[in-house]
């Protein structure tokens, strides 16, 4: 086990006096459970796992028992006394009781001092097709996602590049041998993924051949997910994106027959909502705004994120392309570098389960799109995924020049730097152009560059 990001966030839940009974929420195979069995084995003198999978566990969520009666079954079940604040109780695979999902309430409404933790992979979906509701105010939510840059090189124990990334601010001059080192790492990173399992298998093995029956035995996993999620007649298309969705990542995606299928509209579209909500994966939506509020055009096509790089790597089979080159925009027609981009720009929103956008105007023939559009500290941030030179900057320039803003970002291959760029229309603005491996800091970079220049 490896450390991820969560431990630490776990580690100041446990510890703090106005906690909620905390609910993990994430794709399949993410590293939910393993976070919370960490948490529970190392910070707990008692750790009480469990699973709604299993009947005999369930039997406890058979009917609402009263909370006290609830507890006395659960000591007796798993011989373990449960004292408040020594005791952790992980409710895994909640999405399976509406029972086990209500219950919470009582947690915190009866026994607020006992550790309470809820973990599921398909909660959003069986809160949709069942009407399953948490109870509102009752409990806090994390959301978790695929293995980041700092995780990764975690696991396979690059403390220097990792703590020399880590101590980088938005003004750090960043020396070319060090920035191609690290670079060279992340392109390691976007090979492999994020998954957790097959990040382990890489660590252990340096190979990328010995992962690959990781990725097949997930990408099953998600087949065989679908029949719990789907009535029969909508399987063929869940199916459908299943194996599809990874060639569609960076573009807009249209739902009349999708992937070259002779699917309808309705029937599509349905079946990208159930995927969305299994965080299998995410829709970019469009946006005309230039500043807050940032309002969704949903007329417009979306475009298509994965759950995760490696994954989409494995299904395309292009691995030898992304292992030969120096710049990752050049890798599938620049969908790649999107992929990761959103990837990791989605990882930042571990309170709250956000959409991303991208920018859009159309005008006399001519479209102007930029990547991807942020709020960080209170402004509408825009965020282009870029390998060339300034100039190459078309929409991004069309975005500075229709609003108010002064500053936008270039995610890419090369150094960072911040410069003062006029546009055509005679606009002054700083870019700030950022390595593909800093993006899992990119909001604090961001705010740092904010603030010197205000």
């Amino acid at each position: 086990m490896f450390n991820r990001n969560i431990h630490n966030y776990l580690l100041e839940w446990k510890n703090r006096a106005n906690r909620k009974p905390l609910v993990v929420r994430g794709a399949r195979q993410v590293g939910k459970t393993s976070a919370v069995h960490h948490l529970g084995r190392e910070a707990f003198e008692t750790y009480i796992y469990i699973n709604l999978e299993l009947k005999d566990d369930s039997a406890l969520f058979s009917r609402m028992y009263p909370l006290k009666e609830l507890l006395q079954l659960i000591q007796l079940k798993f011989n373990k006394k449960i004292i408040p604040g020594s005791t952790l109780i992980f409710i895994d695979e909640v999405q399976n009781s509406a029972i086990a999902m209500n219950q919470l309430r009582y947690f915190y409404e009866e026994m607020p001092d006992l550790h309470v933790a809820a973990a599921g992979s398909l909660l959003e979906v069986k809160m949709k097709t069942e009407g399953f509701t948490f109870p509102v105010g009752r409990v806090e939510y994390y959301y978790m996602y695929p293995v980041t840059f700092d995780e990764f090189l975690a696991a396979l124990q690059e403390t220097e590049a990792l703590n020399y990334i880590s101590a980088i601010t938005y003004d750090s001059v960043i020396p070319e041998e060090i920035h191609s080192l690290v670079m060279k790492k992340f392109q390691e990173y976007v090979l492999v993924g994020g998954m957790p399992e097959a990040v382990a298998r890489y660590a252990d093995t340096r190979s990328f051949i010995d992962v690959d029956p990781v990725y097949e035995s997930l990408l099953t996993g998600f087949r065989d997910d679908v029949s719990k999620y789907a009535s029969a007649a909508r399987t063929k298309y869940i199916q459908h994106i299943i194996e599809h969705a990874a060639r569609y990542v960076g573009l807009h995606v249209k739902y009349e027959k999708f992937g070259e299928s002779n699917f309808r509209s309705r029937e599509m579209s349905e079946a990208f909502d159930v995927m969305e909500k299994a965080m299998i994966i995410s829709r970019v939506h469009a946006s005309t705004s230039r500043q807050l509020p940032l309002m969704s055009n949903l007329k417009k096509a979306p475009k298509l994120l994965h759950l995760d790089v490696g994954l989409v790597n494995y299904q395309l089979g292009i691995r030898n392309e992304i292992a030969t080159i120096t710049d990752i925009n050049a890798v599938y027609h620049g969908q790649i570098s999107e992929q990761i981009a959103g990837q990791m720009l989605l990882s930042l929103n571990v309170r709250k389960n956000a959409n991303l956008h991208f920018w859009y105007r159309q005008q006399k023939g001519a479209t102007s799109e930029v990547d991807y559009l942020v709020v960080i500290n209170g402004r509408l941030i825009p965020i282009e995924v870029k390998s060339g030179k300034t100039g190459t900057l078309r929409s991004l320039h069309n975005f500075i020049d229709e609003g108010n803003s002064d500053f936008a970002v270039r995610i890419y291959s090369g150094n960072m730097k911040t410069e003062r760029i006029t546009t055509l229309n005679k606009k002054s603005y700083s870019l700030f152009s950022v390595p593909f491996y800093l993006l899992y800091r990119i909001d604090e970079l961001i705010i740092g560059n904010l603030h010197s220049i205000e």
